[in-house]
């Protein structure tokens, strides 16, 4: 026998075990590592969301939940922090998870779900670098992984959630972009995304996945509701779902529900409240930094008329690099000066805006709108704005009533105003009869004028109408609203004025 049959022997045998052996199969768990992975990272504790990821992927390698794990991550570092070389860095990472994805699918409900999240948070987080072109086309992957999953899972209620985020996003696309809707094959339908987000956020039943996410989509109803639908009441009544079971309630400090539950307290007047949620940051530790909670805090003081607001503002512009709300939180110290009759700072501040940050959001528009007009506040209606904005209503009407019309109104800009502001404060007061006559004089007065009070009292208007039953007079304002094109607060105004018409076409009868 040749001295080399032994050797092919061997050779053979080794091959025949490496074929037949059996070899790790992917699999989609969330097991308690991963699941205490995502509750860290909806906390912002991605040090130890990272470490728990580490432990997953070394003992359990197979299981891929650690990849959309580690992507979730990526999409709210880049979300919160908004700096673009994180972006350029970040964005590398994802085709290969998507690959790893994609070529180990399996019948699992969480396996199209992990993949079309992925997708969805990039399409996300690229809106927000305003990279639509490809923001669309992983929307419209995101939508047809959902899709497929609700056909073959209909149980897998976690699903909704992503589906109902697309639904609302395409309803709200502006007529400008309406390719991207063509691109990703859907209209949208703001009812059926919140109806579908909700069925999540409330959901009272004994499945884990489902409890686990129900804090992520009470997030998304919540904002939804605050900024979309036609109450912000309606979103107050929601913030009892942030009110987890105990094993959970550490993620009610998380930096992201302080966020939620600040903001919509502040959008119901409720300003000395939510100062008080607001404080609640500085009692959790190794969280990922947030610092637009600093800029946040800020608003809320200087709602009060506070001026300590001016230390959380310039601790918001040292922290934070991103584009957002840098030339807004300059505007607000320069009014900080002026309301301190200090009209040299105020110009100082007012004229370093426009070579500061972005003019993306519209309060980032508007304090470039200011900064041009080259023209000092009306101390007496920024005041008003301020305390109407924290809630303060009765200190609010008292500065425009308490001063004579012709010591407030130097303008026709300042009578405008002057009207928008006295109607917002009878809105809220429930003088409906002198909101309607304030908000039709601010109209007439401003459409022609540069400057968005009209409109703003065009889409009040609307909401008052369709809360008190009057559908067509609020379909009336609705379309007023629209047809008025101001620079500042444009994109917001005619987004909600969309909105509005848009419910009043499921409460209308049809003819």
């Amino acid at each position: 026998m040749s001295r080399k049959a032994p050797l092919v022997r061997l050779i053979l045998v080794a091959g025949a075990f490496l074929v037949f052996m059996p070899h790790s199969q992917a699999l989609y768990n969330y097991n308690e590592n991963c699941r205490n992975a995502y509750e860290a990272i909806l906390s912002l504790r991605f040090s130890e969301a990272e470490k728990l990821i580490r432990i997953e992927k070394k003992t359990v390698p197979e299981n891929l939940v650690p990849v959309y794990l580690e992507n979730f991550i990526d999409f709210l570092v880049l979300i919160i922090g908004e700096e673009r070389a994180e972006y350029d860095q970040l964005k590398r990472k994802k085709a290969g998870r998507v690959s790893i994805l994609e070529k180990d699918r399996d019948d699992s409900p969480l396996s199209c779900f992990c993949l079309g999240e992925v997708h969805l948070q990039w399409a996300l987080a690229r809106l927000k670098f305003g990279d639509y072109a490809t923001a669309a086309i992983e929307i419209h992957k995101a939508h047809d992984l959902f899709t497929e999953n609700k056909q073959r899972h209909p149980s897998f209620l976690v699903n909704k959630m992503g589906l109902g985020v697309i639904q609302v996003m395409a309803s709200l696309i502006p007529d400008n972009y309406k390719w991207i809707g063509s691109l990703i094959g859907l209209q949208g339908s703001m009812s059926l995304g919140m109806s579908e987000i909700r069925q999540v956020a409330e959901y009272s039943g004994n499945d884990e996945i489902t409890k686990m996410y129900k804090p992520q989509a009470s997030f998304f109803l919540v904002f939804l509701t605050l900024n979309l639908q036609k109450n912000k009441k309606d979103a107050l009544t929601l913030l009892p779902l942030f009110n987890m079971e105990t094993a959970r309630n550490q993620q009610l400090k998380s930096p992201l529900m302080i966020f939620a539950r600040a903001t919509v307290l502040m959008k119901n007047g409720q300003n000395d409240e939510a100062l008080a949620v607001l404080r609640e940051r500085f009692t959790v530790s190794n969280t990922f930094p947030f610092p637009y909670l600093d800029y946040l805090e800020g608003i809320a003081r200087l709602n009060r008329l506070d001026d300590s607001a001016s230390f959380y503002f310039e601790h918001f512009l040292a922290g934070f690099h991103g584009r957002n709300y840098i030339r807004s939180a300059g505007q607000k110290l320069a009014w900080i000066a002026i309301l301190r009759g200090d009209t040299v700072s105020y110009n100082h501040l007012i004229s370093q805006l426009p070579v500061k940050g972005a003019a993306i959001v519209d309060e980032d528009k508007q304090a470039g709108y200011e900064a041009l007009r080259k023209s000092l506040p009306n101390v007496i209606l920024l005041r008003a704005r301020l305390l109407f904005d924290g809630g303060y209503y009765n200190l609010a009407i008292n500065e425009l009533l308490n001063t004579s019309l012709k010591i407030t109104v130097k303008s026709k800009g300042d009578l405008v105003e002057y009207n928008y502001r006295l109607g917002r404060i009878y809105h809220e007061t429930g003088n409906y009869t002198k909101a309607i006559e304030n908000y039709q004089q601010a109209i007439q007065r401003g459409k022609t004028e540069p400057y968005y009070f009209a409109a703003s009292a065009a889409l009040q208007l609307g909401l008052l109408y369709e809360n008190t039953g009057a559908y067509q007079k609020a379909d009336n304002a609705y379309h007023v609203c629209l047809s008025i094109d101001t620079p500042e607060y444009k994109t917001s105004l005619h987004q909600k004025a969309k909105a509005g018409l848009s419910r009043l076409k499921m409460l209308q009868p049809k003819t």
